[in-house]
C-alpha cells in the first residue's frame, strides 16, 4: 500500500499575513546555524505608537490596514514612532506559538517618509 499524506494544519507565514513570501537561508542568533525559512521581502505596516523592549530587541506593535490585522514585530533597531507611522520592516519571519497567536521578527525596521 502507498505511502497517503497526513493532512497537517500549520499555516505558512504567507497564509497567515496574506502576503506573499519567498525562501531565504538566514543564520541563528542563537546557535549560529544555517536555516532556511520563508520571509517577507519587505512590509508596509502602521505603527499604533507602542514600542517595548524585549530581549535587546525592540517589539513594535502595528496594523496591516490592508489585510485588517493587527500584531507585533520585534526589530533590533529602535525608532521614535507615534499613532499612524508608516513602518517598513525587511526580512519578516514568524511562527506558531503554543497560544496560537504567533511570533513576527524582522532584520530591521525603518520609517517610511510620506510624499507631502
Amino acid at each position: 500500500m502507498p505511502l497517503m499524506a497526513i493532512p497537517n494544519w500549520t499555516r505558512t507565514l504567507s497564509e497567515v499575513l496574506n502576503h506573499e513570501t519567498q525562501s531565504r537561508t538566514l543564520v541563528s542568533e542563537k546557535n549560529g546555524n544555517e536555516y532556511t525559512t520563508d520571509v517577507i521581502p519587505t512590509l508596509n505596516v502602521l505603527s499604533i505608537g507602542s514600542i517595548e523592549k524585549v530581549d535587546n530587541k525592540f517589539k513594535y506593535s502595528i496594523v496591516d490596514i490592508k489585510n485588517d490585522l493587527q500584531y507585533s514585530i520585534k526589530a533590533p533597531n529602535k525608532l521614535d514612532v507615534e499613532f499612524g507611522t508608516i513602518l517598513q520592516f525587511k526580512n519578516v519571519r514568524g511562527g506558531a506559538t503554543p497560544n496560537g497567536v504567533g511570533w513576527y521578527s524582522a532584520e530591521s525596521v525603518a520609517v517610511v517618509q510620506r510624499n507631502v
